[in-house]
């Protein structure tokens, strides 16, 4: 019918949607590291740095819901009782919404931001081998899960390319210094400093 049609053209352009590409002056450079960090995030103008800050998931309620879920998921192997299974599964399942609320409201306040400064997104994501090999260490089992940011890379990278926000991935390392270029000695408390003077924390140097 014709209103079906009407609906079925209106749908496709709204999908199809062009958004002119914003021209960016200024870098928003987010820093993807173990979770319980948090997301570091900087916007960035000719290394003067305008705006900087944390984003962190609930910490305390993941790994509750971790313990939770280990310890309903040991009974429901001992004792098969249906009732304590079905606890194990809404436990996971409320794990789950957790996170990825979180995910979808982090992405959503960073592309909000690249927006606001009219800014590109450089991502500073980690190699897949030093993921590995922290997920293979002696990384805490109840931290391991914050060594996830997959999908919120995802979110990020597709919520920027829907308002035509331009967003690159690249290794910006935490150990090699922003002013000389040399390679850094780690301090306690997640500092680095370098013999050239420069020290920060190293969540901050690749935004330096």
């Amino acid at each position: 019918s014709r209103r079906n049609h009407a609906a079925a053209l209106y749908v496709a352009l709204v999908f199809r949607r062009d958004v002119a590409p914003i021209q960016p002056r200024r870098l928003l450079v987010v820093d993807f590291n173990a979770l319980h960090n948090g997301v570091v995030w900087a916007v960035v103008e000719e290394r003067r740095v305008l705006q900087r800050g944390v984003l962190r998931p609930h910490i305390y309620k993941i790994i509750r819901l971790q313990r939770e879920i280990s310890q309903l998921d040991s009974l429901c192997a001992k004792k098969g009782n249906p009732r304590t299974c079905r606890q194990a599964a809404s436990a996971k399942s409320r794990l789950w919404r957790l996170l990825r609320q979180w995910e979808d409201g982090t992405a959503k306040k960073i592309v909000q931001l690249a927006l606001r400064y009219k800014a590109a997104i450089v991502a500073d994501v980690p190699g897949d081998e030093s993921m590995r090999e922290l997920k293979e260490g002696n990384y805490s089992a109840e931290k391991k899960i914050f060594l996830n940011f997959g999908r919120l890379r995802s979110r990020i990278r597709e919520l920027a390319e829907w308002h035509g926000i331009a967003y690159r991935e690249e290794r910006l390392y935490s150990t090699v210094c922003p002013i000389c270029g040399a390679k850094m000695k780690e301090m306690p408390d997640r500092r680095v400093k370098c013999q050239c003077g420069f020290t920060a924390h190293r969540d901050e140097v690749p935004i330096a």
